[in-house]
């Protein structure tokens, strides 16, 4: 008996032995769970093609259109261009009332913008504007380059963005290139391919998405893609010793999402633009330079497609040459031709099930990534994000370009107010206010052609103008601090004039138009670089 009950004892033991069910030895039960593949599981196929679609809408508030796009279509995200903002306040509760749209669908939205810098700047006039990508590029200086970025993100992330159409990863190695320009961090591939990489992690680290564009590169192009249809005829192994420079370092970098161009690569694909090439998006992007983060076209509303394609022909096309999403700028009824257009291919398998389902994958992923939420933000403290901004500007920067950042964001915000830099009159004031304050004018000159008396002040470098009612109807400031601004730094601050004439008199003038005022800028054309002689603000003749 004692045998036998030894023999148990030693069997169970074996076996406790073989089985690993000692306490010591006992290893933890892996969740194996896949979260995004759970909340890819839960989508109906009409939400999945609602993901891949970023759309616009006109307004500046979530007008029928806009609640549309999100009820309807329950789109993956907007975009908010400058015709959708017209102030600090205005934008906080456009955000927060899309957000608020949203808040019954499955996943939060992409609220997205081109908040690049110099002359692509989508930020309410208040807010100081950051330098032009020509400007960061010229210091050579990637810590710059990334507080820039930061301090981009600080803006965006305040007024509840969380994706940046930035920054711009083109080399501009044609001078012809007006579209892009000094949007470009330079000619020099070096140059533009460590300060884009390090402008994209300053996004990053303020919790934006950054979307690093226009892929293969616009930068040897001389036709804006707005307009038609670019055309580059470079083969693989010249892009790869120049534009493509950029883009590997972004990528080995991390980069989370590009924007494919409307541009046909002629000896890559000679039929279809590399947004809708699937040699260019799966063969080079996915394939050869290993990117499997979100790629999203460049606008199909812009005239490089809608002249030469049709526009729901054109985003199946692009959805299997491997984009994940299609940007719909203008239009709900072109947002929801492309929503038609895909739905029907996925139902008909024009598209495949698995093409579908891998891209909301990647664009559900980036957004639990970044914690994207219908959160709503609070107002904005302007005063500290200008702080912040100015000293980001200064720091890492050559004094000029700081003080032409500040001094052109003087020049806009006091403008708002119909006001010029250096006097605290307005427009509508009357010359006795002036006078009062002032003293008598040095110097009395009636226009008839303006149908109005001009009183000059020239230790405080300002001319007035008044009518026979004795308001005041132009305010001109010559401050000498005016020239170290150019002909270009106006151009790329403020846009495209509404006029632009030469004298008979060596002058340049730029017109901008503001509503119930204008803006006119004069510049003394006597070298190559015309400098700003003096401005106005005025209220155009009725």
């Amino acid at each position: 008996m004692k045998t036998y009950l030894t023999k148990i004892l030693v069997i169970v033991s074996t076996l406790f032995l073989i089985t690993g069910c000692g306490m010591k030895n006992e290893k933890p039960i892996k969740n194996n769970a896949d979260p995004v593949q759970e909340e890819l599981n839960r989508l109906s196929l009409s939400e999945k093609i609602g993901q891949m679609i970023i759309g616009g809408f006109e307004g500046t508030s979530v007008t029928t259109d806009a609640a549309d796009l999100i009820k309807e279509y329950k789109l993956g995200g907007l975009i908010l261009f400058g015709t959708n903002i017209k102030s600090e306040t205005q934008l906080v509760n456009l955000t927060n009332a899309l957000k608020t749209a949203n808040s019954n669908n499955k996943v939060p939205l992409f609220i997205s913008t081109d908040q690049e810098g110099g002359r692509v700047n989508r930020m309410p006039a208040s807010i100081i504007n950051t330098p032009r990508a020509r400007s960061i590029g010229e210091t050579n200086n990637e810590k710059y380059a990334y507080n820039i970025g930061n301090v981009i993100a600080n803006e965006l992330t305040s007024f509840g963005f969380n994706v940046d159409f930035a920054p711009v990863l083109d080399i501009q190695s044609n001078p012809k290139n007006t579209v892009i320009g000094d949007r470009s961090f330079g000619s020099n591939s070096n140059i533009v391919s460590k300060q884009g990489a390090a402008m994209m992690k300053g996004i990053r680290s303020g919790n934006i998405i950054p979307v690093v564009k226009h892929f293969p590169g616009h930068g040897d192009t001389s036709i804006d893609s707005h307009l038609a249809l670019p055309v580059v005829n470079k083969d693989l192994a010249s892009l790869n010793k120049l534009e493509l420079i950029p883009f590997r370092n972004a990528f080995k970098n991390n980069a989370d999402m590009v924007m494919v161009a409307h541009i046909l690569m002629k000896k890559l694909d000679s039929k279809y633009p590399a947004s809708m090439s699937k040699t260019v998006i799966t063969g080079l992007l996915r394939k050869q330079l290993g990117f499997d983060g979100v790629v999203i076209t460049d606008d199909m509303t812009m005239g490089a497609i809608a002249k030469h394609y049709n526009l729901k022909d054109a985003a199946v096309k692009a959805v299997n040459a491997g984009s994940d999403m299609i940007l719909v700028g203008h239009g709900k009824e072109n947002v929801s031709t492309v929503y038609n257009s895909l739905y029907k291919a996925a139902k008909n398998h024009t598209i495949s099930e698995s093409t579908i389902n891998k891209s909301v994958y990647r664009i559900l992923s980036l957004k639990r990534k970044y914690k994207l939420t219908n959160n709503k933000v609070p107002s904005v403290n302007i005063t500290k994000l200008n702080a912040q901004i100015k000293k980001a500007i200064s720091t890492g920067s050559s004094t000029t370009g700081s003080t032409k950042n500040i001094l052109l964001h003087d020049i806009a915000s006091k403008a708002k107010k119909r006001e010029i830099i250096n006097a605290e009159f307005h427009l509508g004031s009357t010359i006795d206010t002036v006078r009062k304050e002032w003293g008598e004018e040095e110097k009395r000159d009636y226009v008839a052609a303006a149908k109005g008396t001009y009183s000059t002040y020239s230790k405080k470098h300002v001319v007035v103008a008044y009518n026979k009612e004795r308001l005041l109807f132009e305010i001109r400031s010559f401050d000498p601090k005016l020239k170290n601004l150019t002909l270009i730094d106006i151009k790329n601050y403020f846009g495209s004039p509404i006029s632009d004439v030469t004298t008979e008199n060596s002058e340049e003038i730029l017109s901008y138009s503001h509503g119930a005022y204008a803006l006119k800028f004069v510049f003394s054309i006597n070298s190559q670089n015309a400098v700003l002689d003096h401005y106005s603000v005025y209220s155009p003749p009725k």
